[in-house]
């Protein structure tokens, strides 16, 4: 009877822990809409920047070693371009392109054409203060081989609409190419901080964006899921 009555509250013990989990990922299924980012003035934009600078390696690499596989050349389009680091990365990367790269924030802006001109590269990347809703002054840019953005759809209201208006600005036999976290049940086991959780948890899923982009008749593309499986990039071609 001891031995019965020890292994049902066992039983019992494990059932709750097994539901509790299921609780949890059900939970960070979930996705958040993403607040605004607290990064004003020249300052936090000069520090955010120094962070991308020293960490750019790992933020970037599973994106840089995707495109490489694409033989870019000739204009890029960089949406949400930020302080720089990733157009300077492109442009070194790949000599046959000419980067125009947009942002929301004019200190964003301020801040990369500076490092853009420390690194040389003004001749060949530009900057633009620029919001990817704006279909008429995006219009205006001309039409692009390649269309890229890192870490910023998730930050989008209206992401159909974003990527109607960056689809209407690739050339035709160019490439849309959207890198961004992946939502994840398993968020919790990941060791990142609250901020990157955030932006993991204000993703999209493969199906969702699948969702988008067939709402655009868009046809021909592919998602990928890269290492460490809560990054992806999906790839549409014209």
């Amino acid at each position: 009877m001891v031995f019965g009555s020890t292994l049902r509250r066992g039983v019992s013990a494990v059932c709750e822990i097994v539901s509790a989990e299921k609780a949890r990922e059900e939970y960070m299924a979930k996705r958040i809409a993403h607040g605004e980012e607290a990064i004003t003035g020249m300052e936090d934009t000069r520090r955010y920047a120094e962070m991308h600078r020293k960490h750019a390696g790992i933020i970037y690499r599973a994106f840089l070693k995707d495109v490489r596989s694409l033989n870019v050349s000739g204009t890029c389009l960089e949406v949400g371009a930020g302080p720089g680091v990733l157009a300077t990365l492109m442009a070194e990367q790949n000599p046959g392109i000419r980067v125009t790269a947009i942002d929301l924030s004019p200190d964003m802006v301020a801040v990369g054409e500076e490092y853009v001109d420390k690194k040389g590269l003004a001749s060949r990347i530009e900057y633009a203060v620029m919001d990817v809703n704006d279909e008429g002054t995006l219009q205006k840019l001309g039409r692009f081989d390649l269309v890229y953005s890192t870490f910023s759809m998730h930050h989008w209201k209206d992401p159909v609409m974003s990527i109607g208006n960056l689809w209407r600005t690739v050339s035709s036999g160019g490439v849309l190419y959207l890198h961004d976290f992946k939502r994840v049940r398993w968020l919790h086991l990941l060791p990142l901080g609250k901020g990157d959780k955030e932006s993991i948890r204000a993703s999209y899923t493969p199906k969702e964006i699948t969702g988008f982009l067939e709402k655009l008749r868009i046809t021909t593309y592919e998602i990928r899921t890269l290492f460490p499986f809560f990054f992806l990039s999906a790839i549409a071609r014209k």
